[in-house]
């Protein structure tokens, strides 16, 4: 008996000396081993109470607390945290606006360290505003043809003097309505980046071609390949994900896109742009 408790003691005192470290951030399975453990429920909602929290309270993941004997108060209390009660926890440690290895809002951030007052910089969403067709028929034959999504403004407004940017993905709870986060997105694997065209004061993307060779109609769905730009990602800790390039990215107009969403006349969807504006 006294070896568990001078076992839980060491724990205890562990998490508390590293609860400001973003690697004490708690999760489900964080919250299972101290219920294994023996920690009391009290116990437990104080370190939610005064930790930094990313925790999946989807069915399945009740469910699966709920398998590993998990107190229903802590579990309430996870719920109440993860809808934003303890966002204050987050916002007064280490700089944390800054940090970008801890949780932020969810979304796709744009990493400046040179830049101490903005060293997050949040991508906005930009809507495609309309869809062009060129092409179609000539003397009432099939000709080659090119769908086009626009986006109105030559320019985004986000423009980097940065040819080798870093970018940081953070998937949370959708508690705050992001309808771009309602597609269950949970990586950048799930994302493409786009080499946008551009044509007076629109900007463009490719979403479908028909080729016609004499008889033969051959017609194509979704982003060209060409217009597609390859990065790497790693996974920080869970739901934070670091976005770098191999290669540094061309001057010109750029766009992250939910890969299992393309637009159309009936669907319009949310493109993540941003411009490199140096050679």
């Amino acid at each position: 008996m006294k070896k568990i408790t001078f076992l839980i003691v060491l724990v205890i005192i562990g998490l508390c000396s590293n609860a400001q470290s973003q690697n004490d951030t708690l999760t489900n399975s964080k919250i299972i081993t101290l219920t294994k453990i023996g920690l009391p429920a009290e116990t437990i909602i104080t370190k939610i109470k005064t930790s930094i929290t990313s925790f999946d309270v989807s069915v399945n993941a009740l469910v699966e607390l709920q398998k590993n004997g998990v107190n229903a108060d802590v579990i309430n209390e996870m719920m109440k945290v993860n809808g934003g009660t303890n966002v204050s926890v987050a916002k007064e440690t280490n700089n944390n606006n800054n940090n970008p290895n801890v949780m932020h809002k969810q979304g796709i951030y744009y990493y400046n360290p040179n830049d101490p007052a903005n060293t997050l910089t949040r991508v906005d969403a930009s809507v495609t505003t309309s869809e062009v067709t060129g092409g179609g028929t000539y003397n009432g034959a099939p000709t080659n043809s090119t769908t086009m999504a626009e986006l109105a403004g030559g320019n985004s407004k986000m423009q980097l003097n940065d040819k080798s940017p870093v970018f940081y993905f953070y998937f949370g709870n959708n508690s705050t309505g992001d309808s771009w986060f309602t597609a269950s997105a949970t990586s950048p694997k799930e994302f493409i980046l786009i080499k946008l065209h551009e044509r007076n004061k629109y900007r463009w993307v490719e979403t479908a071609s028909t080729i016609v060779v004499l008889t033969s109609v051959t017609t194509k769905t979704g982003i060209p390949e060409r217009d597609k730009i390859n990065f790497d990602y790693t996974q920080v800790s869970e739901g934070i994900y670091k976005v770098t390039f191999k290669q540094p990215l061309d001057k010109g107009e750029y766009s992250f896109m939910y890969a299992n969403q393309t637009p159309s006349k009936s669907s319009n969807v949310n493109l993540f742009d941003f411009g490199i504006s140096i050679e």
